[in-house]
C-alpha cells in the first residue's frame, strides 16, 4: 500500500510540474488503529465517529506531521443511520442520534454543525470532510450562517 503513495507523487514527475501546482496525496484511517503506512501520505481522512474525545485523543497519539481531517456525517434520518450503524462494523451510531432523528427532520444537520465546531477547537485537526449525501445544499447554507456569525461576533 505504501508504494501506492510513492507511486501517486511520482505522477508529477512525469508532468510539467507547474501543471499540478500544489499536489497532495491523501489515504483514510480508521479510528484508534495506528496510522502504519499511511504516515506518509501529505494528510488523513479520518473515518466518521461520535465520539469525539475518542477522536482527540487517538490523533494526538500519532506521530504524525502531515494534516488530519476528521469525518463528519450529515445524517439525513433515523432509518440512515440504523442503516450505516447495522452495515459499518467501525461506525457506531448512539441512540440518542438515532432518537433524535426520529423526533427532529433536521437534527442530522445540527449535530452536523455541532460536530465541525467541536473540531475547529480539536488539536491536531486542520478540518473536516463533510460527508453529505442529499443534504448538502441545507449544510452548505448552514456553514455559510455559522461562518457569518463568527465573523460578526
Amino acid at each position: 500500500m505504501r508504494d501506492m503513495i510513492d507511486e501517486a507523487r511520482g505522477f508529477g514527475e512525469d508532468a510539467p510540474r507547474e501543471e499540478y501546482p500544489g499536489f497532495k496525496v491523501g489515504t483514510v484511517a480508521k479510528l484508534a488503529r495506528p496510522l502504519a503506512w499511511r504516515s506518509a501520505a501529505d494528510f488523513v481522512l479520518v473515518q466518521v465517529t461520535y465520539a469525539l474525545d475518542r477522536l482527540a485523543g487517538w490523533a494526538r497519539s500519532l506521530d504524525y506531521e502531515g494534516k488530519m481531517y476528521a469525518g463528519v456525517l450529515v445524517l439525513e434520518n433515523a432509518r440512515m443511520a440504523r442503516r450505516i450503524s447495522a452495515t459499518i462494523p467501525d461506525i457506531s451510531i448512539p441512540e440518542n442520534v438515532i432518537k433524535g432523528l426520529e423526533s427532529d427532520p433536521s437534527y442530522g444537520l445540527d449535530l452536523a454543525l455541532e460536530h465541525v465546531e467541536a473540531v475547529r477547537s480539536l488539536k491536531p485537526f486542520a478540518g473536516v470532510h463533510l460527508i453529505s449525501v442529499k443534504l448538502f445544499s441545507q449544510m452548505a447554507q448552514r456553514l455559510r450562517y455559522s461562518a457569518a456569525d463568527r465573523l460578526s461576533g
